[in-house]
């Protein structure tokens, strides 16, 4: 008090001093790039005390398709923030989440809903930038003043890792190899009836240690492309390869598995002396959709019954109740042996899985290996967790992709038509999206006229069945390229495909009898492109607005038109533009040149 008062009578001196300067807000993330299956560290540090922010999280996958997520929070006493003890008031979630901002990915409010931020190669980064604004903003709508940002990078596959794509004997695949020496327990990785090959778990797994075989069993490369059957023969030709390469340490080798692959998983465990130990994440305890055989032996698939399938009111197909009752005594042939096996179980499921009854058929396989008088499993059973249980932090969809199964059913049902018998067939606007072309279109045998239009499809595929199809709608998906489309080069007279991502035309001379190309809207950016579609013979009437090339002459339309028909002329009509000449005019300048 006394200094205090000694300051007030001293001449000149100020009794009160500017507050110092507020620092800038910073945001830390750590590591800055690590596996994306491990935790990272978030801070927020220079805010005022007490201040509102929004915290946000923004990605898009190899589609160019936008991701993002969003958290409220509020600085501490001394303006800082720690996500890792710090609790969300508000957002795409509540509570203490460390990794809130990553599970709870979205698609952004643009994107069609119900899509999964997943990647579908595992060399490249998952790049995510963190965002700190000023105020709480909801989802969805414009955040405050952006004051920090941080891009964080999520790796699939570590340095050293090595993937060796796998043709051995009939075995597809990649083998993912840790570095170093080895030898390495081995480990066969299967995902469901999605199909086809998916990398990311078995990446992560030889990140870990593991030598990691990520092993396909129908619609890649020559395999089936359709799930109507399956051979265990194929399953143990791939243990076998897995257990005798000198990489992986014996005597035997594990296997995870979701959805249909874990189901496999216990099939593989139950009669493979190869498998040791079988990891099941949402999988049913009988054999299903698809019979199963082995030697002499045939598991019989259950199958669903579509008539049990419900549409909720958001669109999303709800197939709980559809598959058939593997208590039925009318269904035992279908139910896997699981207490002939030597090895050991690890049973994973989601209390909230609404595909199918998980939580139930674990629950049937733990009873059948108790009457047998077998300990030999362990249950990780999770509140609130769906069908899909992923690496840690992985973001979570709340319905997965609309199969073409599933939409051909909801079409019969709607339109009152069989699917095999119908001209036209419209399976436009699936909500969830159709993802995937997949073998169930082999029944449109009698299709002229099919629309895919407005799903996330990236790739043209199987539509090789379909030998009457005159005009397919393909706009609005994700479609790089025109591979696939020789299936019908016979008698496809017109293809719409406009806003896609079609850089490249190559392989479109195939198409001997395309009249209508509707292309607007992709990336084609040069001539040398363009040209390849003066190789269509009959080709009439192309809409080409909105590729980069055309865009060079937005504001000439005249030069734009009179370029492209320069360089393909037999069309009669551009961008809806008429530019054949008439009959009168060409008969003049015939006429003309004859003098």
């Amino acid at each position: 008090m006394w200094r205090a008062l000694a300051a007030a009578a001293a001449p000149g001196r100020a009794l009160l001093r500017a507050p110092p300067a507020r620092r800038a807000a910073s945001l830390a993330v750590s590591p800055a790039a690590g596996p994306a299956d491990e935790q990272v560290e978030t801070r927020v540090a220079g805010l005022s005390p007490g201040q509102a922010v929004t915290l946000r999280a923004v990605a898009a996958d190899e589609r160019g398709c936008l991701f993002q997520s969003c958290a409220h929070y509020r600085a501490d006493g001394r303006g800082e923030l720690h996500l890792g003890t710090d609790a969300s008031h508000g957002g795409d979630y509540t509570g203490v989440e460390p990794m809130g901002l990553f599970w709870s990915l979205a698609p952004a409010g643009m994107e069609k809903p119900y899509q999964r931020l997943l990647p579908r190669g595992t060399g490249a980064p998952m790049k995510v930038e963190v965002l700190v604004h000023q105020g709480h903003s909801p989802p969805g709508t414009m955040p405050g003043p952006l004051v920090a940002k941080a891009e964080v990078q999520r790796l699939f596959t570590a340095p050293g890792v090595r993937r060796i794509r796998l043709k051995e004997g009939v075995v597809r695949g990649s083998l993912f190899l840790p570095p170093g020496d080895g030898p390495f327990p081995g480990v066969i990785d299967m995902y469901g009836d999605e199909g086809g090959l998916i990398e990311f778990r078995s990446s992560l797994l030889a990140t870990r240690g593991f030598a990691a075989l990520s092993l396909p069993y129908f619609d890649f490369e020559d395999l089936p492309r359709v799930m109507k059957e399956l051979r265990l023969e194929y399953f143990e030709e791939a243990a076998r390869f897995l257990q005798r390469h000198p990489k992986v340490k014996g005597p035997g080798v594990g296997v995870i598995g979701t959805g249909k692959g874990a189901e496999l998983a216990l099939s593989m465990i139950t009669f493979l002396p190869e498998v040791v130990a079988a990891v099941s994440i949402s999988g049913c305890s009988s054999n299903t959709v698809a019979d199963l055989h082995y030697g002499e032996m045939t598991l019989p698939g259950l199958r669903f019954d579509m008539k049990k399938v419900s549409v909720s009111d958001s669109g999303v197909f709800d197939i709980f109740e559809a598959l058939d009752d593997p208590t039925d005594p009318a269904n035992s042939a279908s139910v896997i042996p699981i207490e002939k096996a030597e090895g050991h179980f690890l049973l994973v499921v989601g209390e909230d899985d609404r595909m199918w009854k998980s939580s139930l058929y674990a629950e049937l396989a733990i009873r059948r290996l108790r009457q047998h008088g077998k300990e030999n499993f362990e249950l990780l059973s999770y509140p609130g967790a769906g069908h899909r249980i992923d690496p840690p932090s992985t973001p979570f969809c709340q319905a997965k992709a609309t199969t073409i199964k599933e939409a051909l059913a909801k079409w019969e049902e709607k339109s009152g038509q069989k699917a095999s018998e119908a001209k036209e067939v419209k399976l436009y606007g699936q909500v969830p999206p159709v993802e995937k072309m997949d073998g169930a279109l082999s029944a449109l045998v009698n299709c002229e006229k099919l629309s895919l239009s407005t799903n996330c499809i990236d790739r043209i595929a199987n539509l090789n069945n379909l030998k009457k199809l005159r005009i397919l709608s393909l706009g609005r998906n994700n479609i790089k390229n025109l591979n696939g489309l020789e299936a019908v080069a016979e008698t496809l007279e017109e293809l719409w495909i406009s806003y896609n991502l079609i850089e490249k035309l190559r392989g479109i001379r195939v198409m001997k009898k395309l009249k209508v190309l509707y292309m607007s809207n992709n990336l084609v950016k040069d001539w040398a492109e363009f040209v390849r579609l003066a190789e269509l013979p009959v080709l009439e009437e192309l809409v080409f607005v909105g590729n980069p090339l055309q865009e060079k002459f937005a504001a000439d339309q005249h030069s734009w038109i009179e370029e492209a028909t320069k360089r393909v002329p037999k069309l009669k009509k551009l961008d809806g533009t008429l530019v054949v000449k008439g009959e009168e005019e060409e008969g003049a300048e015939g006429a003309e040149g004859g003098n």
